[in-house]
């Protein structure tokens, strides 16, 4: 069970993120919090492949999630399949995907000092994957444990490692591998 939004949850700390000169933070739960309605910015998707992570190597940035900026009147639920196969040639399975929570971005200085932006978070699991298209900022997918995530990953922090293990803990909960041989034979009556 999801955890419901809470507007501080010490599990996960603020960081300053210098590339983009914001304080970030993330905020638990299976809903987005009243105050992102018309501040939603861009998607991030952990997804997983049995028991990988899917990454793209993005140039100029690295090895992360694939996330990207919501296009005008797209759905979160769009936006991250797009994002998806835009980024690591993945289909996602459209019952196993879920809302997981948001990062709360800040903008430190300049022009922008003081605003606030969201980004829903997914974990989603991939059907499997395709070549990545033609155009992608995309150079390549690599697959990763969760546990070699750390080493990998293009930017690491305490907040980067508290949010894989949350998101880890809810593909756990939300996307288990197998079925119940009661769900292949239901009962008959």
């Amino acid at each position: 069970m999801l955890r419901p939004y809470t507007p501080m949850h010490e599990q996960f700390p603020t960081v300053y993120w210098q590339a983009w000169d914001t304080d970030a933070t993330f905020l638990p739960g299976d809903e987005l919090p009243p105050e992102s309605q018309g501040c939603l910015y861009a998607v991030l998707v952990f997804v997983f492949y049995g028991d990988k992570v899917a990454l793209a190597d993005i140039a100029g940035r690295g090895l992360c999630i694939p996330s990207g900026r919501i296009e005008p009147d797209e759905t979160l639920d769009a936006a991250a399949e797009r994002e998806v196969w835009e980024e690591v040639g993945g289909h996602l399975a459209p019952d196993r995907r879920r809302l997981i929570g948001c990062y709360r971005l800040v903008t430190r200085g300049g022009s922008d000092a003081g605003r606030v932006r969201w980004c829903p978070v997914f974990v989603a699991e991939a059907l499997g994957f395709e070549p990545i298209p033609s155009g992608s900022e995309s150079r390549g997918v690599f697959f990763a444990a969760v546990e070699d995530v750390a080493e990998l990953y293009f930017t690491w922090d305490p907040l980067m490692a508290a949010v894989f293990a949350y998101a880890e803990a809810q593909k756990k909960a939300l996307l288990p591998i197998g079925m119940r041989l009661s769900e292949l034979f239901p009962p008959t009556a």
